[in-house]
């Protein structure tokens, strides 16, 4: 039987809930449940397929289709919601409302996740522990991080990466190693963690200005303008990029300290022209006065061809 609280995206939900009503009752059809909630035979394929999305009125019929009861009706709603978040704090919201739901099944996993990301120095401790020696000095690992954390932070890092198999202990030395690890991109909580996770970081390069010497840190930026196949060749050249840091890394045999290479590649600007929105195409005088100039001169050119 579908269990909603093991779902934490509401189209999987609905998809899976509804192939399961139909197999028990062949009325129960996507006409069926147009009729019911006022809307075009195809639209519910088209919002199990993304292409739609749920309005207020809708989360509510829905919810009195495919909910038992209350609790049910809002996780529902909650999960809309935070599917259709349209930042991330807003996404982050309606995430730990989900988690917190006494009856979630993902709770753990999605709770794990979330708090990997949405503390930047969790990564700094699983790099350290790969060379100091860890054996329980919380407040000594504190002070090797820059900015230093504090000792019940580190004792609550190493607890998590344990419990997401991202270290472990050796029984024969005594001491942690990095292992793979648990963080599943195909989760729904991980691209809500990942932003949180960039923005502490993008924290941290800010304070790094004032924190080390111009000899310790190199920090940069460039603007400049290009079109959208220039900009796609780029993100292409960044990925090769981080793989040859992380090819040049491995090599590494004996590493003595953790640093952070952020790369950001983001517009600065519309495109131009600029996109059309709600109907409306924005006017601009410059483009305005370019066209009548090009008329004028077409029209002397047309002109000086006929005489």
């Amino acid at each position: 039987m579908v269990n909603l609280f093991e779902y934490l995206n509401y189209r999987d939900f609905l998809k899976d809930a509804y192939e399961e009503r139909h197999a028990a009752e062949w009325r129960f059809s996507h006409r069926f449940i147009a009729e019911k909630a006022g809307i075009d035979g195809s639209m519910f394929n088209k919002i199990l397929q993304g292409k739609r999305n749920l309005t207020p009125r809708l989360v509510q019929v829905f919810a009195d289709l495919f909910c038992n009861d209350g609790r049910e009706k809002q996780y529902f709603a909650d999960m809309v919601s935070f599917n259709q978040a349209k930042n991330h704090s807003e996404s982050r919201q309606y995430l730990e409302k989900l988690v917190a739901t006494k009856e979630c099944k993902v709770e753990n996993v999605a709770r794990d996740q979330f708090e990997y990301f949405d503390h930047w120095y969790h990564a700094v401790i699983r790099e350290l522990i790969t060379f100091y020696p860890y054996v329980g000095d919380d407040a000594a690992l504190g002070l090797m991080v820059r900015p230093p954390i504090s000792a019940s932070q580190v004792k609550s890092s190493v607890a998590l990466l344990e419990r997401l198999s991202m270290i472990r202990k050796n029984p024969e030395t005594g001491f942690y190693e990095q292992t793979q690890g648990l963080i599943s991109s195909g989760s729904e909580s991980y691209s809500t963690a990942v932003n949180s996770y960039i923005q502490q970081n993008l924290d941290v390069a800010t304070s790094a200005i004032d924190r080390f010497e111009r000899e310790e840190r190199n920090l940069s930026t460039l603007a400049f303008g290009c079109d959208e196949d220039t900009y796609k060749e780029l993100v292409e050249m960044v990925r090769r990029f981080r793989r040859e840091v992380l090819a040049k890394v491995n090599q590494c045999q004996k590493p003595n300290r953790v640093f952070q290479l952020g790369m950001q590649l983001f517009p600065l600007s519309d495109p131009y022209p600029p996109p059309v929105r709600r109907g409306r195409k924005r006017r601009i005088i410059g483009e305005e006065i370019r066209n009548e100039v090009n008329d004028e001169v077409a029209g002397e050119q047309m002109e000086a061809s006929n005489d």
